[in-house]
Formats: structure tokens, sequence, C-alpha cells
């Protein structure tokens, strides 16, 4: 067989368990290049550009845009220009989800071999099977019960080759839980359900064996009350305008919303939120960036200079340098900063890493193509994840003052206002300055009052002497 390569799922992150096709670049019998772009994948965290990992003409696509896979599926083949259909289609049928990338086709048996035979032992979780970790992997993608095979390895160990001929034989899935047992359900339909606060017990799966899928869960979520979950799923709602008086469109929220909206919940209903608010007046500073831009080969943003000073301040203040972690609290030496960024659909936070021995320049180059980037959709998942601080500016709206919700696990978020001229008291004579409000939302687990009050403090005070921020 020619040699073909699988262009399956990738896993970009240690919590990614699916993602959705959101747009297709190639066509079948397009010829690519290693590390030319195939496909855009959203993530619950990122939406990215994925490549193909070699040369090699485009011989199959089993995706469509929007649909959404599992880590590990099979999207498309690459092979080459010489490789038959009948060639593609043997190896798709040999395809087993054990690594992401190259993946040879199963080596063809001496003899046919006889399907496995059905063991009458009770239905176990598979921690207790003699089998091999692709087996269990194929045996948990195709929904059937690995303890009602009979291996035919070493031992009677259970092969891959073993899953796949006792589901081509039509073998049974795990069977239904007795009466308090556990609900069969995928681990998507899990979360979904928790998320949504469905019971799963009421919904009737659609998968094999009855098992609950999310999607059985989102139409079950969409479908009214607990009692009225039939035996057949219903198919969750397209967009759809409703029609009235005031007729409104209903979108269906991308990962990225729905990863958004779950996040602030639970930080919101999680994290017990203590908020400090202080003037900072920054005529000094604004003087000082001008001056900066004028010689400067990179020009500065108000927003630069910030993220600068937040990152000195945390040096000063260190102990309002923190995540916090259940029983523990993690200090660290270096300042992670989460700038926020809008983006079409949502909002995305790609890290300053080190931001207290960077320099405005750095900074600002650094935010440039991060900001630039992050809208493209070719921000790298490190690049958004691990933050120690966030900082979130809409001054440039307008916006005098607002409350920020924090970034679990981080301890706090700065919110930053925008700068307009206020009447002040100096040596007790009325005078006007350029006020900016900023506001700090603190987790009171990791930082009380009188810490975050000492980082605003140090962080009024380098934007008020901004000479420090220069140098």
């Amino acid at each position: 067989m020619a040699d073909m390569i699988a262009v399956a799922m990738p896993k970009w992150g240690l919590e990614m368990t699916e993602g959705t096709v959101v747009k297709v670049h190639v066509g079948e019998g397009d010829t690519v290049s290693k590390g030319q772009t195939i496909m855009d994948i959203e993530t619950e965290k990122i939406a990215n550009e994925f490549e193909a990992e070699a040369a090699g003409v485009i011989k199959k696509i089993m995706v469509a845009e929007g649909d959404v896979k599992i880590i590990g599926d099979l999207m498309a083949v690459i092979g080459p220009a010489e490789a038959t259909d009948a060639e593609v289609e043997e190896f798709i049928g040999s395809y087993v989800s054990v690594a992401v990338g190259r993946v040879e086709a199963a080596p063809a048996a001496a003899a046919p071999a006889a399907a496995p035979a059905v063991s009458s032992a009770p239905a176990a979780d598979d921690s207790g099977v003699k089998a091999s970790p692709p087996a269990k992997r194929l045996a948990r993608k195709l929904d059937v019960d690995i303890a009602l095979i009979t291996g035919t390895g070493r031992g009677g160990r259970i092969s891959a080759d073993d899953v796949q001929a006792f589901a081509d034989a039509g073998g049974a899935a795990a069977a239904a839980p007795a009466a308090g047992g556990e609900v069969r359900a995928t681990p998507g339909a899990k979360r979904l359900a928790k998320e949504l606060g469905i019971d799963l017990a009421t919904i009737a799966g659609s998968g094999r064996g009855g098992r609950i899928s999310k999607e059985d869960v989102e139409a079950a979520g969409a479908g009214g009350d607990a009692g009225s979950y039939g035996s057949t799923p219903v198919a969750a709602p397209a967009a759809q305008v409703i029609s009235g008086d005031n007729p409104a469109t209903v979108e269906p929220l991308s990962s990225m919303r729905k990863t958004i909206a779950k996040r602030l919940t639970e930080s919101k209903q999680n994290t017990p939120h203590i908020y400090l608010t202080v003037d900072v007046e920054i005529d000094k500073l604004l003087a000082r960036r001008a001056k900066y831009n004028a010689t400067a080969s990179v020009k500065t943003s108000l927003n630069d200079f910030v993220i600068r000073a937040a990152g000195l301040a945390l040096k000063q203040v260190p102990k309002a340098n923190v995540q916090y972690h259940g029983d523990e609290l993690h200090f660290f030496e270096h300042a992670d900063i989460s700038v926020a960024v809008a983006i079409d659909g949502g909002l995305i936070t790609p890290i300053v890493r080190a931001a207290n021995l960077k320099t405005v320049e750095q900074i600002s180059i650094e935010m440039k193509d991060l900001a630039a980037r992050a809208r493209e959709g070719k921000l790298k998942l490190d690049e958004i994840q691990g933050g120690t601080f966030s900082i979130t500016n809409l001054g440039m709206y307008g916006i005098k003052s607002f409350d920020a919700v924090i970034n679990p696990p981080q301890g706090a978020i700065l919110a930053i206002g925008t700068g307009e001229e206020r009447l002040v008291a100096k040596n007790g004579a009325p005078a006007v300055a350029t006020v900016m409000t900023v506001t700090m939302s603190c987790d009171h687990r990791s930082i009380d009052g009188a810490l975050g009050a000492q980082f605003l403090d140090a962080f009024k005070e380098l934007l008020e002497e901004p000479l420090a921020l220069t140098v």
C-alpha cells in the first residue's frame, strides 16, 4: 500500500477533547506542501490554523465546515499522487486513532480470523481488562464493552483487531446501568449537562446501547422540562429567526463564546471578588510618552506603559503576583501579564511574559504582534495559558470606570478607564488634571484589601512619576 498520512483532529492542550472544523482550505486532489494551512480548527480555548505535516496530495476529505470531531478522529488523508482510490479506502478502513499524525495501515493477517467469542462475564470497567491501550481507546470510540471480548493475544490479551472484529460482528455495547448506577454518557455530554443543570438520568441517549451524546444534551436543554425527554432525540435547533413585533435572529454560541460564558460564570459564582479603585493623574505620563515616541523607533501606546507599570509594581509587591489553587497559593518570580484583546466573536488574553523585565518598547512590539495574531486566529495555546495577572482596558471607548471579572486561578485583574480632564485640588487651589480611574478586582482568598491597596499605591506612583518606566 502506498504510504499515507492521516490528518487527524490534533490535541492542543491537556484539557482539549474535541475541536470544531471552522474552515477547510483545500479540496480533494489539491497538492499541499509541508506546513501549508489546510484547515482552521476551533477549540474551547483557541481558534488556530492546522497545517499539513507532510507534502502530498489530498486524497480524501472526511469533514465539512462546522463538524465537531474528538481528538484523533480522521479528517482527511494525504498521500502520493499515484495512490489509488482502493488504497485510500483500505487505509481509511484500517485507521485506528492511536496517535495524531502518521498512521500505518494495520498489517494483513495470514488468514482471516474468526470474530472473537463473546464472554458471558458481566460488564466491567476497562481498567481491569487485559487489553492494549489502542484496544481500550478503540473500544471507547466504538462504544463496545471491552469486558465482553475474548482476546486472541498472548495470555488472552485483547488487541485493537479483536475490538474491531467484535464490533464488525455486531458486538454489543456496554450494558445499561442498573438502577442507581452511573448513566452512560460521553465526557462532553457530562460536562455540558453539568453546565446546563440537566440530570442525565432524564435523557434517553441516541448512541450505541443508549449512550448519551453531547448532541442529546443540547437537544434536551432546548426541549423543555425533564419529563419531556422522550426516547427519540430531538435535533438541536439551527439558527433561526423568531418572528413577532420585534423579530430576533437566534445565533448558536461558538465554542469560544461558550467557554467565555462558562469561565466567567464560574468565576463570579466561585471567586469572592473585592474591588479597589484609585484615580491616577497621568499628565506627566502623557508628556513622557510623547517625548519618548518622538525619538523611539517603535511608537508606544498608553497601554504599553500600563503593562510595564503593572509588571514593576508586581515586583515591588510580589504577594499580589499570585494564583489560587485550592489549598495552595502560588507566588511567581516574574509577572506574566494577560492582556485582554477584543476579537470577532469574543475576547482573548495573550500573555506578555516576564513584563517586569521588558522595556516599554519591547512590550509594545510584543503586544502589536500578539494582538495581530489574536485577530487572525494564529495564537499558540501557550501564548494564552498560564498568566499570573490580567489587564483589561476600555479607555479607548470612553469608559470612565468598570469592574472586571477575575480570570481564575489568577488573583487579580486591573480594569483601566479613560483619561479625562477633571477638576482637582492642588496645594489648596483648584486645578485641571488628566485623570484615569483604575479598578482592581481581587480574589479575596489570595489578596486581601490591604495587599491590593499596596499594589495600587505602587502602580499609581509609577504612572504619576513615570521616569522609571522608560529606563
